[in-house]
């Protein structure tokens, strides 16, 4: 898991399209793009946008991806994101036997870090992540979920 802000989102070799995720977020904060999905590079590179409230962790699980990295952006609002390792958690379902991109997962977090602003985090395969989880208290966030497919 890599915690970082925007501007320094060009510094990491391990983040393909990191101009282009930079530039689209320069162009959505400029027309205020309604939620769905954009996609940037077809299916390598695609933004999905949304609006939602957050909610408290023990209405969340933990969810990881092999297909896609993640970063994550909160452009209105914050929320906590809470993140452990695959290897300390408890599978509870999963949907990569089925051609599906993600498993959930049940146990204790590792730690969190607060998203709103220019902060964004990227996250790996390995990186269970609990999202939408209020920080004090409910906010309706917009966020962007950057997915980047992985190099096979």
């Amino acid at each position: 898991m890599i915690v970082t802000t925007i501007d320094k989102l060009t510094k990491y070799a391990e983040i393909p399209y990191a101009q282009d995720i930079v530039d689209f977020l320069s162009e959505f904060r400029k027309t205020e793009m309604a939620p769905g999905r954009y996609d940037i590079h077809g299916d390598d590179l695609f933004a999905a946008v949304s609006r939602y409230d957050t909610e408290p962790n023990v209405d969340r699980k933990f969810e990881n991806h092999k297909k896609y990295i993640d970063l994550q952006i909160v452009l209105d609002g914050k929320e906590e994101i809470h993140w452990a390792d695959t290897k300390t958690l408890t599978q509870v379902s999963e949907e990569f036997s089925k051609g599906g991109d993600i498993a959930f997962y049940t146990g204790e977090a590792m730690g969190y870090t607060l998203l709103g602003g220019e902060q964004c985090v990227i996250l790996f395969e390995e990186d269970a992540h609990m999202p939408n989880v209020l920080h004090e208290k409910s906010e309706n966030v917009l966020k962007v979920v950057f997915k980047i497919r992985c190099s096979e």
